[in-house]
C-alpha cells in the first residue's frame, strides 16, 4: 500500500500560502481563548477544478459552541463533485470528514475540555421540529449543518457542541475514516441486511467497501462486488480489497458481459443490492435484483441524475427501491470502536495523505486510474 508523506516545499504553482495559515501547534490554547489568533484559512472549490483558500475573521464562539482546530478532512466524492462542477464566481466550501482538537468552548459547555480529540459531525438533527419531536430525526427539516459556509479543509472550525464526538485510539487521519464509514452504516440499516441474504455491492469505493466489510461482518450468505475498470491500477487495487474484506466474487462493469455473468453465476437474482456507483448504475441494480429484491441507493450526480429502468419486471418481481441519504450521520461511536478493533481497515482504505498546501495534487490524484488509491487524507 502506498501511503503519501506531506511534502515540506511549497509548489510555487500553488495560489494559497500556507505560510499564512493561522495554527495553534506551536502556541498554548489559552491564547486563543484570549483571542490572540484570530484568523482562519479555508479551502473553497472557486471554479471547475479551481481551490482558493479563503481568509476569514473568526466569529465569536456562542455559549453552546465549541471551537476546534482541524488536525485532518478526509476527500469524499462529494467534494469532488463541487471541485469538478462549480462555476466561476461560486465559492463553495470543500470538505466534511473532520478530525480536529478541541480549543476553545462556550459558557455553557461543561462537559468537554480543551485538547480533546473530536470527530465532527457534518449534520445533526435539530431536536425542536415537529419530525423530531415525533422521534423522526433522521427526518428534521430543520438540520443544523456547519457545510453552509464553513470548510472542513480550514484551520478552525466553530460548530454546536452537538456536533463533536470525542474519541481517542486513532490518528487524526484515521478517525476521518468514521464518517463514510457511518454512511455505509446507513445503507446497511437500510437494506435490512440478513444472513439468508445474497448480497451485490455497486462501487468499490471507500463507502462500498465499508458497506462490504460490515455485510461480510454480519455473515450474509454471499457477497458479490461490481467495479469499473478493475484491470487498471486503481480497480486492481479495489478488487484485492474487496476479496480482503470478503467479497466471493467481483465482477468488472466495464466488460460488456458482465450482467449476463452475474445472472449465471446467481440465477436467482440477489435479495440485497446495494448502489454506491453513479446514479445511472441504478438501472442495472434493479435488473440484477430477485424476486422481492431490495436496491438500495446513495450518491450524486450534478450531470446526469436520470434513471430508466423496466416498470413491469420491478411491479410484478415486487422489488424496492430505497434510498440511503445518511443526514443526520447516525453511529458515530460504533464507527470508531469499529476502527479501533480493526487496524486492517484504515490500513487497507487510507491510501494517501497530503499536508494543505497539496490540497490541488491531492484532489488532481483522486481520480485517477493509475494509483492505488481509495481514501485520501489532508492532514493540516
Amino acid at each position: 500500500m502506498k501511503v503519501h508523506v506531506p511534502s515540506k516545499s511549497i509548489a510555487s504553482s500553488f495560489f494559497c500560502d500556507v505560510r499564512l495559515i493561522l495554527t495553534v501547534d506551536d502556541r498554548k490554547i489559552s491564547d486563543v481563548k484570549a483571542g490572540m489568533i484570530m484568523k482562519n484559512r479555508s479551502a473553497y472549490a472557486a471554479g471547475r477544478r479551481k481551490i482558493e483558500c479563503i481568509e476569514s475573521q473568526l466569529p465569536p464562539l456562542k455559549c453552546d459552541e465549541v471551537r476546534v482546530q482541524v488536525k485532518a478532512c478526509g476527500i469524499c466524492g462529494t467534494d469532488m463533485h463541487f471541485y469538478n462542477t462549480c462555476r466561476e464566481g461560486q465559492k463553495i466550501p470543500l470538505g466534511h470528514e473532520v478530525a480536529a482538537t478541541v480549543v476553545e468552548t462556550g459558557e455553557n459547555v461543561k462537559d468537554l475540555k480543551t485538547g480533546a480529540d473530536v470527530v465532527v459531525q457534518n449534520h445533526v438533527e435539530c431536536g425542536l421540529c415537529e419530525q423530531c419531536a415525533m422521534r423522526r430525526p433522521d427526518l428534521c427539516s430543520n438540520i443544523i449543518t456547519y457545510m453552509d459556509d464553513q470548510a472542513g479543509f480550514s484551520t478552525f472550525l466553530t460548530v454546536k457542541r452537538k456536533m463533536v464526538i470525542e474519541y481517542n485510539g486513532l490518528d487524526y487521519a484515521q478517525a476521518t475514516l468514521a464518517e463514510p464509514v457511518t454512511v455505509a452504516m446507513d445503507l446497511f440499516r437500510e437494506a435490512d441486511i440478513r444472513k439468508e441474504d445474497t448480497v451485490l455491492i455497486m462501487g468499490p469505493g471507500v463507502i462500498g467497501l465499508s458497506l462490504l466489510y460490515l455485510v461480510s461482518l454480519a455473515g450474509a450468505s454471499s457477497v458479490a462486488v461490481a467495479g469499473h475498470h478493475l484491470d487498471s491500477v486503481r480497480g486492481s487495487y479495489r478488487k484485492e480489497v474487496a476479496v480482503r474484506f470478503g467479497a466471493d466474487t467481483v465482477f468488472d462493469s466495464a466488460e460488456g458481459g458482465w450482467k449476463q455473468d452475474a445472472c449465471e453465476r446467481y440465477p436467482y437474482g440477489f435479495s440485497k443490492v446495494i448502489v454506491t456507483s453513479p446514479p445511472k448504475t441504478i438501472a442495472d441494480g434493479i435488473e440484477l435484483a430477485g424476486f422481492g429484491g431490495y436496491i438500495v441507493y446513495d450518491g450524486i450526480s450534478f450531470t446526469d441524475d436520470s434513471v430508466s429502468f423496466r416498470a413491469n419486471d420491478f411491479h410484478f418481481r415486487k422489488k424496492r427501491l430505497i434510498a440511503s441519504h445518511a443526514i443526520p450521520n447516525y453511529g458515530f461511536p460504533y464507527a470508531i470502536e469499529l476502527l479501533k478493533k480493526d487496524p486492517a481497515i484504515a490500513q487497507s482504505l487510507l491510501t494517501h495523505r497530503f499536508g494543505f498546501e497539496e490540497i490541488e495534487q491531492a484532489f488532481g490524484l483522486y481520480d485517477s486510474r493509475d494509483e492505488r488509491i481509495i481514501k485520501t487524507v489532508i492532514e493540516l
